[in-house]
């Protein structure tokens, strides 16, 4: 019997503003460095249920970097498990320099790239999430942990979900800069409930 997965997906914006005058060298700026072509490799859920991992997805991982708008930019995670369902993760933050960072004064909860390794705790009504990876020019690699405060889909209230993803890409100067890629309408699941944004299909 197959087990849907709900889509679950974050979207938090946190938009800065970037100072007159402070301009970045190409390769020194987060955009320039993992913007463009997509990550693609592979992606593994593991549902976990009163102490037993009682199911695996196995599927494709695709990371990318779009929407870059003067210092603020999108990350998205996408899982795609065929039949099964698939999982996007996206946040929006602000850049600076090579770093990327999704935070506010009035909230515990973050998302950072720092010297390219990935850190986050995010928590809401329905969901704690803790982001661990690394972002290097050619490999993005992240392991979510998600703790479900209520049922969600597949997911029964107490349980969690292991969620990995190892992905690489070829970078060289004749790149077209992911300008091929077709962006795609998906139901995004966020703080206020499910709504509609895009992400890139490539």
């Amino acid at each position: 019997m197959k087990v849907l997965i709900k889509i679950l997906v974050l979207s938090l914006v946190l938009v800065g503003c970037s100072k007159d005058g402070d301009e970045i060298a190409p390769k020194e700026n987060f955009n320039d460095l993992f913007g463009g072509k997509p990550f693609k490799g592979t992606a593994e859920g593991v549902r976990i249920n009163e102490g037993d991992d009682n199911y695996t997805w196995n599927g494709e991982g695709r990371v990318a970097v779009i929407e870059a708008l003067g210092d603020s930019v999108s990350i998205v995670f996408m899982a795609d498990f065929g039949e099964e369902g698939d999982i996007n993760l996206k946040m929006r933050g602000k850049v600076e320099g090579s770093n990327f960072l999704m935070e506010s004064e009035d909230s515990a909860s973050f998302f950072r790239i720092v010297n390219e390794k990935i850190t986050g705790d995010i928590s809401n009504d329905a969901q704690e999430m803790n982001f661990e990876g690394t972002l290097r020019e050619e490999q993005a690699n992240l392991t979510v942990q998600v703790y479900f405060k209520e049922t969600t889909g597949a997911f029964p209230k107490g349980s969690s979900l292991n969620l990995t993803f190892k992905t690489s890409r070829e970078v060289s100067e004749d790149d077209d800069n992911g300008e091929g890629c077709q962006m795609r309408m998906v139901p995004i699941w966020g703080p206020n409930g499910m709504t509609m944004g895009m992400v890139p299909d490539c």
